[in-house]
């Protein structure tokens, strides 16, 4: 059956790689209505604002990774075109190449070790302040201990993200949505027997561990050779060996990371900032609704990007060959997959929403079916400025910098200023009129822009002269 579905997708243009996606966000689609069922039976309204309201403050983590792991993948992804996986995670290919990649790879484990650390510091006691003060009120239950351990298992989750950027990076997809794909089943099944049993907001850890379990399964199965060669270079005897050549951090890294880590950091103004405003002005259960619902929409918008997620390495190595016009086709493809999947997935969502508010109680789990048709358009206009994004950062370059700085000031007022005065209603309507009027038409003239600079030779109507140079 499996090797069927295979074979049906691969002849209507859909890859290994996506199809492990797509089974995954499948996987979402249809764990979605058991959760939401588990959660409207086992937890209150109050502790449903709670449980997303906990996500939201989780993706502080944006914080500590800085877009580590973008950078990572990338960088990899250049290595990675003279190289091949081996037996067991061996790497072989060209002695350089090899050299560089197995060095960025130990120096990103640290640099995510000491993130995890402060991760843990800092979100701890922020997140027992913030959410103390709803509790000095309204809650019955226990909340604290359940958060301090997803902050941990959060900070665990994190040191092992090098790992699985450097494979994406080289090229191995299928591997790591394959990986995503059973910790999203395992960590669903332990996540609802956790609720089954009356574990109320223990739940988020065990979705955590879940992750954790198979992440590590996975590593020490498959990728054996690669941990012991990273092991060796770390702490064995190797380290005291010099390398044939390393990746400066500060001098090939850090150029490009300091300018991701600025956008990711505005990302969660524009995304993550919904619920805590909504938690801190209106109230558990108003929050509560829009974390559901922001849920799904942006599981829609992780379903879109599967195809350009899973593209990213050809990006790179399009960039690293110079195949401009091979780079220009495959970004027209990926953008018209992942918006056309976001147009219907946004249609089908919101007649749902529309359906449980009409029919069933489960239905004042969400906002109002017309919010949520706004923050599902923004979602979709979402989709191409995200494909833009990473067809220009496959050259190793940050140029939405600027507009991501100005869009998370602009949402974060927004988000602010509108749920504090007029709720749900301001939340979704706010971000919708930024992403169309702002966001969207200036992503196109910047993407525009950098690519006749950088490669003009693939613009016919440009009649600038091809520079060999892109960086």
């Amino acid at each position: 059956m499996k090797k069927l579905i295979f074979n049906i997708l691969r002849k209507a243009g859909v890859d290994r790689a996506i199809s492990y996606g797509i089974f995954t966000r499948v996987w979402g689609l249809v764990a979605g209505p058991v959760t939401l069922l588990m959660i409207a039976t086992k937890l209150t309204k109050v502790q449903q604002g709670y449980f997303y309201t906990i996500s939201s403050l989780l993706a502080l983590q944006i914080f500590f990774e800085l877009g580590l792991k973008t950078v990572i993948s990338q960088f990899a992804s250049h290595e990675f075109a003279n190289l091949t996986w081996g037996e067991k995670g061996a790497i072989k290919g060209d002695a350089v190449s090899r050299e560089r990649f197995i060095d960025l790879l130990c120096k990103s484990l640290k640099g995510f070790g000491i993130a995890a650390l402060l991760l843990m510091i800092v979100l701890v006691p922020t997140g027992l302040l913030f959410l103390g003060k709803e509790t000095a009120t309204r809650a019955d239950f226990a909340w604290r201990i359940p958060w301090i351990l997803i902050v941990f298992g959060t900070g665990f989750n994190l040191s092992i993200t090098p790992f699985y950027a450097v494979i994406m990076g080289s090229g191995d997809v299928v591997t790591v949505n394959h990986r995503e794909m059973a910790g999203a089943i395992v960590s669903s099944l332990i996540g609802w027997a956790v609720l089954g049993l009356g574990g109320g907001l223990y739940a988020g850890f065990a979705i955590t561990s879940g992750n954790i379990i198979i992440s590590w399964s996975y590593l020490l199965s498959e990728k054996p050779e690669l941990l012991r060669v990273v092991w060796s270079k770390t702490f064995g005897r190797d380290r005291e060996i010099k390398p044939v050549a390393v990746v400066s951090w500060w001098g090939e890294v850090w150029p490009m990371q300091w300018k991701i880590a600025l956008t990711w950091i505005a990302g969660y103004f524009v995304f993550e900032l919904f619920t805590p405003v909504l938690f801190h002005y209106q109230g558990a259960i108003i929050a509560g609704q829009m974390g559901m619902t922001l849920s799904a929409a942006n599981s829609l918008l992780a379903v879109s990007l599967m195809w350009s997620y899973t593209k990213a390495p050809e990006f790179g190595k399009f960039v690293a060959r110079r195949e401009w016009a091979n780079l220009d086709r495959l970004l027209c493809k990926v953008i018209i997959q992942s918006t056309g999947v976001a147009i219907f997935g946004a249609v089908a969502g919101w007649a749902a929403i529309m359906f449980l508010q009409r029919f069933s109680h489960l239905g004042q789990r969400f906002i109002p079916a017309n919010q949520a048709a706004l923050l599902f358009a923004a979602i979709c206009a979402s989709v191409p400025i995200a494909c833009l994004g990473a067809y220009l950062r496959a050259h190793k370059q940050e140029p939405f910098l600027p507009l991501s700085i100005t869009l998370g000031f602009v949402q974060g007022w927004a988000t602010w200023y509108f749920g504090k005065k007029y709720s749900t209603l301001g939340v979704t309507s706010g971000f919708l009129i930024i992403i169309f009027l702002f966001s969207l038409p200036v992503s196109v003239y910047i993407w525009n822009r950098c690519r006749r600079k950088w490669h003009p030779a693939s613009c016919p109507s440009d009649k600038m002269r091809y520079s060999a140079e892109v960086y």
